[in-house]
């Protein structure tokens, strides 16, 4: 698999930006990566290594309308929390390419 297509991109939110105090960082990974995969690529992209790599797989939702009949549907995705080791920082805006 292509480093390029193993991270997606970052998860910016409110709990993903007050765990990055504690070293922990969250991105959107593709569906084959494996823990494995994410190491490679974080360590290629932006030249950290990893301590822990946990995966979660979020399961695709649907949106109801009128009589009950599905109108919108939210994709399936899975997302890596990163654990680094202390001291170390990850600059999510800079990725060698």
């Amino acid at each position: 698999m292509n480093i390029a297509q193993i991270i997606i991109r970052p998860l910016l939110t409110e709990k993903s930006v007050r765990n990055q105090a504690m070293n922990k960082y969250s991105f959107y990974v593709s569906k084959d990566a494996t823990k494995i995969d994410v190491k490679i690529a974080l360590w290629q992209l932006y030249g950290v290594k990893p301590t822990k790599v946990n995966i979660t797989k979020g399961y695709a939702k649907h949106k109801l309308g009128k009589n009950r009949k599905p109108i919108q549907k939210k994709a399936e995705m899975r997302k890596a929390v990163v654990t680094l080791k202390k001291g170390e920082k990850l600059d999510i805006s800079k990725a060698k390419k």
